[in-house]
């Protein structure tokens, strides 16, 4: 595989120019094709009539690969104080020290989990909308607002589970945080605890 330096020198096929045209190797931020975000400081063909971008040699893959890898996509949703409460204990199970930061980690865990789980739709569907008491239901509840980014991929398990469910994105939390209770809070010994003080002490390091 040829490996380009900054400065070589090249041809390729122009298309604002239309025509074959010899290029320099330099460094470039390279917006993807989609239009959504790009890749910063990347070996990139360009042209020397025009200055636009060509063609990127193999040696750009990993870094493009990695910069849409990166491109998170945001998680907006209004849980109650009750359901965030749960949440946060958990993740103070796993690492009294952990604080806020494994959230995420723990959220994006169960969602790629129960996206390979068969049984997890039906759960999730029963869990989204019990354990809500008649006295509970009778006293206002404050909301609180559960604000992340997640990877793609994590987000793409996460589309699943909704078509999937048929719920919307705030139940489906309701849900998985409710999945994360039966897990770890209400358990006097959880099964996966091990496994996940092992993983917070990566993702939280």
């Amino acid at each position: 595989m040829k490996v380009y330096k900054a400065g070589e020198k090249s041809k390729a096929i122009c298309n604002d120019c239309a025509s074959l045209v010899t290029t320099t190797f330099t460094y470039r931020d390279v917006p993807f094709d989609d239009g959504k975000g790009l890749v910063k400081d990347v070996m990139a063909s360009v042209c020397d009539q025009c200055d636009r971008v060509v063609a990127l040699p193999a040696q750009s893959t990993p870094a493009v690969r990695r910069s849409r890898e990166i491109a998170d996509v945001s998680l907006e949703v209004m849980l109650s104080a009750s359901d965030m409460e749960l949440l946060d204990l958990a993740t103070w199970r796993i690492d009294p020290d952990s604080g806020l930061r494994l959230r995420k980690p723990l959220l994006a865990y169960y969602i790629q989990r129960l996206s390979g789980d068969p049984a997890a739709i039906a759960r999730l569907q029963a869990k989204s909308s019990t354990r809500i008491s008649t006295a509970a239901k009778a006293m206002k509840i404050p909301k609180r607002r559960l604000s992340m980014k997640f990877a793609p991929k994590t987000d793409a398990s996460m589309q699943e589970l909704m078509k999937a469910s048929g719920l919307n994105k705030s139940h489906l939390i309701r849900g998985i945080v409710h999945e994360i209770e039966d897990d770890l809070v209400r358990p006097q010994n959880p099964k996966n605890l091990q496994k996940l003080r092992e993983i917070a002490m990566v993702v939280v390091a």
